[in-house]
Order: C-alpha cells, then sequence, then structure tokens
C-alpha cells in the first residue's frame, strides 16, 4: 500500500511529465501518419507530391497529414522554391525515442 509521500511523490512525477505523449500517440494512432512518420525516417528531404504519390491521396490531404505532425514538433518543413518537403525532427528529444521504439 502507497504511503501519503509516496502519493505525493508521483502526482508531483505525473504533473512534472511531458504532456505532448497523448498528443503525439493520438497523431501516430492514424495509420496514414504513421506509415508517413516511418517513410520519415528512412527518407530525407521528402516532399507533399511525393508522399501523395506514394500513398494514392492528394496533395491536399498528403499536406493536412504533414502538417498535424509538423505542428506537434515531430517533422519540420523545408521551402525549396515553390516544393515543400519535409523530414523527421531529429532535433526533438521525443522523436528520438520515437525512433529507437520504432527500430
Amino acid at each position: 500500500m502507497l504511503t501519503k509521500s509516496h502519493i505525493a511523490s508521483i502526482k508531483a512525477d505525473l504533473a512534472s511529465e511531458n504532456n505532448d505523449f497523448p498528443l503525439v500517440f493520438q497523431a501516430l494512432g492514424d495509420p496514414c501518419r504513421f506509415k508517413i512518420f516511418r517513410m520519415l525516417i528512412g527518407h530525407h528531404d521528402v516532399c507533399v507530391t511525393d508522399v501523395a504519390h506514394v500513398f494514392g491521396v492528394t496533395v491536399s490531404a498528403a499536406s493536412q497529414q504533414l502538417r498535424v505532425l509538423e505542428r506537434l514538433g515531430l517533422v519540420v518543413k523545408i521551402r525549396m522554391g515553390q516544393m515543400v518537403c519535409y523530414e523527421i525532427n531529429r532535433a526533438n528529444s521525443m522523436v528520438k525515442q520515437l525512433i529507437k521504439f520504432l527500430s
């Protein structure tokens, strides 16, 4: 049985942990976004049109999926002239943990 001090310690730990994980898991719970994320782990500078062709979706749909990943900091957008490309945000510690988990 937990003591009051153990309970207080657990509550403090839970309050201080990163609250982005539920959002990340929710985003990666979508099969298409999960596959896009996995693809970007192995390939750099993938353009929106490439994602659309690989997954057989419209450019608009691919762009929306990538935007969700970008807002969570999982990927970064790179402008190459008029093209918009994405790559994994390897500076993000959560992304590093996800890459280790998925490898």
